[in-house]
């Protein structure tokens, strides 16, 4: 009998602990503190003067169905969305759309998960269009031609083009889930990306 009680015993302690640490892959909390730093080389090219509709209709792309992409992909339409743009999210990148665009990859991401530490580092490609062409640069840029020169065909004026590489490197220490801290490096991601591009969009050709 007693033997019968203490395998029960045994036997729940092993679900509770089951329980909680698949809870760290299922649901969404975070009680942690994070550092995060980010590094950006962006380069921009104008034709003519520019006009801009931002805040206006953007389309946007993040290449990727991994859980970060998918992540990303929903934090950049957030933070577009708070800067007062009408996004159009797209799947596929097109040779040419319509209105200004925003297409985004991955190219690496490095990282560590614990339920109690985790940290990544990401590199993000970004690229803008003011017009929604000229979309080849950014396969160009995502194969790893860093030397691309932007060029003006003599066919349109008042074009922005604009390319960025960032690196996103973050520390978090305390409890996290993997949801939680995917979110979490999404949303500063996505953050910095708006950030860069409203500066970029801002400056004078």
């Amino acid at each position: 009998m007693a033997e019968n009680t203490a395998a029960k015993k045994i036997l729940l302690s092993v679900l509770i602990l089951a329980v909680a640490l698949s809870s760290f892959y299922v649901l969404e909390f975070k009680a942690a503190r994070s550092e995060t730093r980010a590094n950006s080389v962006v380069s921009a090219y104008s034709t003519g003067n520019p006009q801009i509709d931002f805040p206006g209709r953007i389309y946007l792309y993040v290449e990727g169905e991994d859980s970060i992409s998918k992540s990303l992909r929903e934090s950049l339409e957030s933070e577009l969305e708070k800067a007062d743009m009408k996004v159009s999210v797209t799947d596929a990148v097109e040779e040419k759309y319509d209105s200004q665009t925003l297409l985004v990859n991955v190219s690496k991401h490095d990282g560590l998960y614990t339920p109690v530490y985790a940290s990544s580092d990401l590199n993000i490609l970004f690229f803008y269009t003011s017009t929604g062409e000229d979309t080849k640069y950014f396969e160009q840029f995502k194969e790893g031609n860093v030397t691309v020169a932007f060029v003006n065909t003599g066919f349109r004026e008042g074009e922005k083009l604009i390319r960025g590489n960032m690196e996103l490197q973050d520390s978090t220490t305390g409890i996290v889930s993997l949801k939680a801290y995917r979110k979490h490096l999404a949303e500063e991601t996505a953050k910095k990306t708006v950030e860069q591009l409203q500066q970029q969009i801002s400056v004078l050709p």
